[in-house]
């Protein structure tokens, strides 16, 4: 099979799969071993991980890793068919959820991930971990499903990760609005006495944990909180939109109910007024 036509057919799932795709995939559409092989000489493909490879005319994002590692997990299906809970896949997590979300500084040697059955894997790069996972504990970060901060912090929590990374994390992602402290002391309690939290709740286990770095619940509850603009930013200027510590988007995923608490406690800009302070 001539390479032009070769890619043509891989570009049936290299073009929805951030320009990679599986073994089993291009057995499926008629590309055998031999002709990877050459395409790979060739200097056309380039190996990811067993299994799975990428078009050297694709740039690489810095989540080609773990994006490799989910799709090894079922190679035979297309990645935009899964579903974010897949119940033969799994979603990125621990680790590696927290490189993805731009959380702390933790040492990530494998891809982690957590599938809702027990599976394994002969890839030393990679490890499953078997959980239960819901809706809300997942978001879908450019096609791969990762899991939420929140979700994250008591993973990380629950296999007792060093207290002052995982407070690094805590803080970040406080400050960075992904996560709210009164939700995520309500979410970590589980994990308050294997930590010595005393008395066991979530309130005095984020008091232990960022004590680690010299913080407080009430410093990060007096630190200003996320900018947001009102429901028309036509009168804003780019130098002001761009500063915005938020993205649109994000803005666009929040429930009404999320949206309006965040409004309420955060500095707000509108059309008409200069920036007023919401008790």
């Amino acid at each position: 099979m001539e390479a032009i036509r070769a890619l043509e057919l891989l570009g049936e799932y290299t073009a929805g799969q951030w320009g990679m795709v599986t073994t089993q995939q291009a057995l499926r559409s008629g590309i055998d071993d031999v002709t990877l092989h050459r395409l790979k000489s060739a200097g056309l493909l380039e190996s990811v991980r067993r299994g799975v490879y990428a078009v050297t005319s694709a740039e690489a994002s810095d989540a080609r890793v773990e994006q490799a590692a989910w799709l090894a997990l079922r190679p035979e299906v297309a990645g935009w068919t899964r579903s974010k809970l897949d119940l033969d896949g799994g979603v990125v997590s621990h680790e590696s959820a927290a490189r993805l979300h731009n959380l702390g500084d933790l040492v990530n040697n494998r891809v982690n991930i957590t599938t809702p059955r027990r599976r394994t894997t002969r890839d030393p790069g990679v490890r499953l971990r078997k959980g239960t996972l819901t809706d809300a504990d997942v978001v879908v970060i450019n096609g791969l499903p990762v899991t939420t901060p929140m979700r994250t912090i008591y993973d990380l929590l629950e296999q007792h990760s060093d207290a002052s990374h995982v407070a690094t994390i805590v803080r970040q992602a406080v400050e960075a609005g992904q996560v709210r402290l009164d939700e995520l002391a309500q979410r970590i309690q589980p994990h308050a006495r294997s930590y010595g939290a005393v008395p066991p709740t979530g309130v005095v286990l984020l008091e232990l944990l960022l004590a680690q770095i010299g913080l407080s619940v009430q410093d990060l509850t007096n630190r200003p909180g996320p900018v947001f603009f009102g429901r028309r930013p036509q009168g804003r200027t780019w130098e002001e939109l761009k500063d915005v510590p938020v993205t649109w988007g994000q803005l666009a995923e929040m429930s009404p109910e999320t949206l309006q608490r965040v409004l309420r406690t955060s500095t707000v800009f509108d059309d008409t007024t200069e920036p007023t302070e919401r008790a």
